[in-house]
């Protein structure tokens, strides 16, 4: 990576070693990385690392990420994970979507889940990257009946998953209200 202090965690997150057998490149800045690891925890790496051309290539470009994001996306699966900020989740979601990480999106389910974020906003990123822990979080939130007001203004297009989980959890808490 350039232009970094020595010191700089994501440097140090990703400096050469003698377990690193890639170089990612984001940005311009050089990732080094263990292709097993990454295979084992992603499809997508396991794919491009087998498949491709790129399973040749001495320096593999990654696009349209920024560095910070791939970074700390990337640490999820690493036995010291880069600190979230609950504002980056969203993000990182998509990006673990991209790159087909399930350990990553499971990771920032179970942040966002002891996070103070809104239970509603909860509910939409558990529907939207289909996370049943966030979801089980966010309807355990709902604990009076008058809350469920405005969950069908904001669950007209839940998936019939979040939609089946809402009643049944609806149900099981106020059968006999």
């Amino acid at each position: 990576m350039t232009e970094r202090p020595a010191t700089d965690p994501f440097e140090l997150a990703f400096a050469e070693n003698d377990k690193t057998d890639a170089i990612l490149v984001v940005n311009k800045n050089k990732l080094h990385v263990n292709k097993a690891l990454l295979s084992i925890h992603s499809d997508y790496f396991n794919t491009l690392f087998k498949d491709f051309k790129e399973k040749s290539m001495p320096e593999i470009e990654i696009k349209d990420v920024k560095l910070e994001d791939f970074v700390t996306l990337l640490s999820l699966i690493m036995p010291e994970a880069l600190p979230l900020d609950i504002g980056e989740c969203e993000k990182l979601l998509k990006l673990a979507d991209r790159f087909l990480i399930p350990a990553a999106k499971r990771h920032v389910a179970f942040f966002i889940a002891l996070s103070d974020m809104d239970k509603q906003k909860k509910l939409i990123l558990a529907d939207k990257f289909d996370l049943e822990i966030l979801r089980n979080n966010a309807l355990a939130e709902y604990t009076e009946i008058n809350l469920y007001k405005n969950i069908g203004n904001v669950g007209k297009n839940f998936s019939q998953t979040t939609k089946n989980a809402i009643f049944d959890v609806f149900f099981q808490k106020f059968k006999y209200t």
